[in-house]
């Protein structure tokens, strides 16, 4: 049975970080630990606070021992000097009741109010906040006064996949940890250890493709999902390419994945996520860097042959192609109507591509 860091894939260099401020005394007491969502940033916090709450090992080792009481307690979820704030059911944001209690128990509960009582059984308390980013005003302002006055000996780590999504004056009071992507190989091994791929080549197909998260790996997992993709990149790459039979496929696709607007604006995120794969698979086959994903060279080739002869001018085409989907994105998010987004957007494909390939 694996325990402390050994369930953790990646991150040795934020390991060591951590392990050297311990050992030389200067852990702070406000932590932001940031990068793309899905590559162990939340496992990391609560595997930290199990090396501080170990009774065997010292903490200059930071490795917990996995055995002792308060080993696993923390493992199970169970310590009382830990407190993990995250998402309520159905919210999309952290809420004020949750750092200092409803308004009839206010100051009295919450993440604040936890964080300054004395230990019950460490010699510290141990806070994380994940999804720290989508914390509301009202929660941002009473964590704040939280984090100018930190309680002694508290430790604080704010878990966040869009750190400019957070107050500047939060920022200024913690140290911020940067976690990169897991590599491929190591999303394909969790894939297959969660049952989440259900079988090796799905897992290797899949950590190909999720820029090394492993919730967008969750959702590659669909199988129609992984199908609409590859259908994507032929028609992108096919000659001549349709514009308008693309978009109704695609529009078609979204549509199938249910009529809520939530839904369906995921689902049209997906697509122009999948056209910003291809193109920048493309770019990289041109380009002649090693190819990390799931890129069908013949694809790759295809398209290449229909565009200037130049490589300079090839690549800056690609470029552009590149630009208008991050624009698509943009309109998506701007909450253009799904439909008006993706005609425009693979209309636009289409005529750039033309235009391309008659130079």
């Amino acid at each position: 049975m694996q325990t402390g860091w050994e369930r953790l894939r990646g991150h040795r260099e934020q390991i060591e970080m951590f392990r050297r401020s311990v050992s030389r005394g200067r852990l702070g007491q406000a932590y932001l630990l940031t990068g793309p969502e899905g590559v162990g940033k939340k496992k990391f916090a609560s595997i930290l606070a199990q090396c501080l709450f170990c009774q065997q090992h010292g903490r200059a080792h930071l490795e917990p021992c996995g055995t002792c009481h308060s080993c696993k307690q923390q493992a199970a979820g169970t310590h009382p000097d830990f407190s993990l704030v995250e998402l309520l059911p159905g919210k999309n944001e952290l809420l004020i009741e949750q750092f200092i209690g409803p308004q009839e128990r206010r100051g009295k509960e919450g993440l604040c109010h936890d964080l300054s009582l004395k230990p019950m059984s460490a010699n510290r308390r141990i806070a994380a906040i994940d999804d720290a980013d989508k914390m509301n005003h009202a929660a941002a302002n009473a964590l704040l006064k939280t984090l100018e006055e930190p309680p002694h000996g508290s430790l604080l780590l704010l878990v966040a996949s869009n750190a400019d999504h957070l107050l500047p004056t939060i920022r200024s009071r913690c140290q911020e940890v940067r976690f990169g992507p897991l590599n491929s190989e190591d999303v394909a091994v969790l894939l297959v250890e969660t049952g989440i791929a259900e079988s090796a080549e799905d897992a290797a197909e899949i950590a190909a493709a999720c820029d090394g998260s492993l919730a967008v790996a969750t959702e590659l997992a669909d199988s129609e999902l992984r199908a609409q993709r590859r259908a994507l990149f032929d028609a992108l790459a096919a000659d001549p390419y349709y514009s308008v039979e693309t978009a109704a496929r695609v529009m078609s696709s979204i549509e199938a994945a249910g009529g809520d607007a939530a839904v369906q604006r995921r689902r049209a995120a997906w697509f122009i996520r999948f056209c910003l794969d291809f193109y920048r698979e493309v770019l990289e086959h041109m380009s002649g860097v090693a190819l990390q994903r799931d890129v069908n060279l013949s694809r790759a080739d295809s398209l290449r042959s229909r565009f200037p002869a130049a490589e300079a001018d090839a690549v800056e085409v690609v470029g552009s192609l590149i630009e208008r989907v991050v624009v698509a994105q943009q309109h998506l998010d701007r909450r253009m109507s799904v439909g008006l987004c993706m005609e425009s957007l693979f209309d636009d494909l289409g005529r750039m591509t033309r235009a391309a390939c008659a130079v």
